[in-house]
C-alpha cells in the first residue's frame, strides 16, 4: 500500500479487529524466574571468583615488591656499609703509609746527621791542631760563614718536619752538610803558609 492508494475500509477494520484480539499478556508454561536468578547467582559467583583471583594476585604483587624493597634495601644497606670499611681502611692506611714515610724520612735524615758529625769531628780535631798555624782574621771570617751554614741547616731540618712531603728539603740539608764539610776540609787542609 501506497500513501497515495485509496484506503479500503474493510481492511482496515479486519486490522484492527485482529489487533483487538491480540493477547496483551503472556503468562510462560513455567516459571522462568529460578532459572534466571540461578544465572544471575551463578554470574555473581563466578565474578566473585573472578575478583577473588584478581585481588589474590594484586595482594601476590604487592608482597613481591616489598619483598623487592626490603632486599634492594637491605642489600644497598650492606654495601654502603662495605663501601665505609674500605674508605675507612683506605684512609688508615695512608695514614700508616704518611707515619712510614716520616719514620723513613726521619731515619734518613737522622743518618744524614749522624754521618755528617762523624765527618766533622775529624775535620774539628785536624783544625784544632792546625789552628796555631791559620790566620786569625781569616778563622774568624770562616767561622762566621760556618753558623750561617749551620743556621740553614736547622731551618732546613724544622721545614722537613713542617713539610716532611716536600722531597727538595731533604737534598738541601744534603747539600748544606755538605757545603760544611767542604769549608771545613778546605780550614784543615790549611797550614802556617797561607
Amino acid at each position: 500500500m501506497n500513501k497515495d492508494d485509496p484506503i479500503d475500509l474493510n481492511q482496515e477494520r479486519i486490522l484492527n479487529q485482529q489487533i483487538v484480539s491480540l493477547v496483551t499478556e503472556e503468562e510462560p508454561s513455567r516459571n522462568l524466574w529460578s532459572g534466571i536468578e540461578s544465572r544471575i547467582k551463578g554470574v555473581n559467583s563466578q565474578s566473585g571468583r573472578n575478583n577473588h583471583n584478581t585481588n589474590s594476585w594484586i595482594w601476590w604483587g604487592i608482597a613481591a615488591s616489598l619483598v623487592i624493597s626490603v632486599g634492594s634495601l637491605g642489600f644497598s644497606w650492606n654495601h654502603l656499609r662495605q663501601a665505609e670499611i674500605l674508605y675507612a681502611q683506605m684512609e688508615i692506611q695512608q695514614m700508616s703509609k704518611k707515619d712510614d714515610y716520616k719514620k723513613t724520612l726521619n731515619y734518613q735524615v737522622d743518618l744524614m746527621e749522624q754521618e755528617f758529625k762523624l765527618a766533622k769531628v775529624g775535620l774539628i780535631s785536624q783544625i784544632s791542631m792546625n789552628q796555631t798555624h791559620i790566620d786569625k782574621l781569616l778563622f774568624s771570617e770562616i767561622q762566621r760563614d760556618l753558623m750561617g751554614i749551620n743556621q740553614a741547616a736547622k731551618q732546613l731540618k724544622m721545614a722537613i718536619e713542617k713539610q716532611p712531603d716536600n722531597a727538595e728539603f731533604p737534598k738541601l740539608l744534603r747539600a748544606t752538610y755538605q757545603q760544611e764539610l767542604s769549608v771545613l776540609t778546605r780550614l784543615a787542609k790549611l797550614d802556617a803558609s797561607i
